[in-house]
């Protein structure tokens, strides 16, 4: 604990006493939260937040006959899974945290959701990093392909293994209704939870915008080394560092593409904040994204040393 307090108090030292940088490094984290974040996640936190409302989803499911704990549990999984994958990391892990706190699903189904369904959104794949930073959007296809159908092949893999060994004493349950409250005042509660989770994740935007910022001022490292320490912190300022480099747009492809798959320490943190009060390990999920860049890294090298 005494470590800590130092090097926080090293950290504000320094920060006092570099105005300037603080200053960039807090402005860049600032509109990549304000232009980034908030436009495209604020409006897919809202929308899952009243969605899987108990009083929204009982609403819904009790118009179907017969319906079951595990046909909803089933619909709310597909749902984390679609989510988890299209609107954008962290998206999937709040679905996940929400569905375990409405006890929808269990600790183990919830574990396997967050390791393998809580990934950088297509938007910043194909819209930033192949249309704005490397203007190869014709390589969309493929790049979804690696970054994408390695996990979903492995979040269904794991799902049906350990449903099979899942007693059926739990699927059979009848769904509790919850009775149904003013859509406004429903609405209400999901903007303000909404908001409530994009501001803790700009938050740590910010901080590591500071510190990105110190790293790229460090003199006498090569470009290379500092724009891949800034990627692994933070992957927006890392992407456009390393597009920065002197080499051919499929070698920046291969050097950019498994930090992607692996997401940055700064989304790593805002995932740990937000599964917060969850018996979700993020140790575990950890591991899982740094196999999936492993994998990912392999991929491309393999395919980078046969087109060379």
């Amino acid at each position: 604990m005494k470590l800590v307090f130092i090097l926080a108090a090293l950290c504000i030292i320094t920060a006092i006493l570099n105005p300037a940088t603080t200053l960039l490094g807090a402005t860049t984290g600032l509109n990549t939260w304000l232009y980034g974040l908030v436009p495209t996640l604020l409006p897919f936190m809202i929308l899952a937040n009243f969605i899987l409302s108990k009083e929204v989803t009982g609403a819904i499911f009790s118009l179907l006959p017969n319906t079951t704990g595990a046909r909803y549990q089933r619909i709310c999984i597909l749902f984390n899974i679609a989510a988890g994958f299209t609107f954008g990391l962290p998206v999937g892990a709040k679905i996940t945290t929400t569905l375990l706190k409405h006890q929808t699903i269990d600790d183990k189904e919830g574990q396997i959701l967050l390791n393998h369904c809580n990934a950088i959104g297509p938007s910043f794949v194909g819209g930033f990093f192949l249309t704005k930073c490397l203007h190869k959007s014709q390589w969309l296809p493929i790049t979804f392909v690696l970054l994408y159908l390695p996990q979903l092949l492995g979040v269904i893999c794991c799902l049906k293994h350990y449903q099979k060994r899942k007693t059926k004493t739990a699927c059979n349950k009848k769904i509790k209704i919850s009775r149904l409250k003013n859509c406004f005042q429903i609405l209400d509660i999901s903007i303000i939870n909404g908001f409530e989770t994009i501001v803790i994740l700009g938050g740590y935007l910010i901080l590591f915008g500071i510190l990105c910022a110190f790293i790229t001022g460090i003199p006498f490292v090569p470009h290379i080394i500092k724009s891949y320490l800034v990627a692994l912190l933070e992957i927006t300022s890392g992407t456009r560092e390393l597009t920065y480099l002197p080499i051919s747009a499929l070698q920046k492809y291969a050097l950019t593409l498994p930090l992607i798959s692996f997401g940055g320490i700064c989304t790593l943190m805002q995932t740990k904040s937000i599964i917060k009060g969850c018996q979700l390990s993020i140790r575990q999920y950890l591991l899982h994204k740094s196999i999936y860049a492993a994998l990912t890294a392999m991929i491309v090298s393999v395919g980078l040393i046969i087109l060379y």
